[in-house]
């Protein structure tokens, strides 16, 4: 909210309620973010500057709604959790990512992927 950049953030939530919610709270906080009422995998051909995703989906499922509902985006950032090691490296079996991982500021066993480029093998 207070950065000297204006930064619009689209929200994806198919649920009512849950859309309800965040526009109520987006309003109360005064951000500049759109609530959109749909489901992410029946988008497509969106384009974004960030996608960012935390407590979604596996990063597999991440991935494939990345490279099959954005035609752009110019980053990717996924919070990994305590099995983001693990995951990340049977994710790497099947996909090419230029990624960098940076720590998480919140928890030590945590981290953060900031995936530039996606590629299925």
């Amino acid at each position: 909210k207070n950065l000297k950049k204006k930064v619009k953030v689209n929200l994806y939530e198919k649920s009512y309620h849950k859309s309800l919610f965040l526009r109520e709270l987006s309003r109360k906080l005064e951000l500049n973010t759109e609530v959109i009422k749909k489901d992410i995998f029946e988008t497509k051909e969106l384009e974004t500057g960030s996608i960012m995703c935390r407590a979604f989906k596996p990063l597999p499922v991440i991935l494939n709604i990345a490279n099959n509902s954005f035609s752009s985006f110019k980053n990717l950032i996924v919070f990994m959790g305590k099995s983001g090691e693990k995951i990340l490296e049977q994710t790497l079996v099947d996909w090419d990512l230029v990624f960098e991982r940076k720590k998480s500021l919140t928890n030590k066993d945590s981290f953060l992927l900031n995936i530039k480029n996606i590629k299925k093998k």
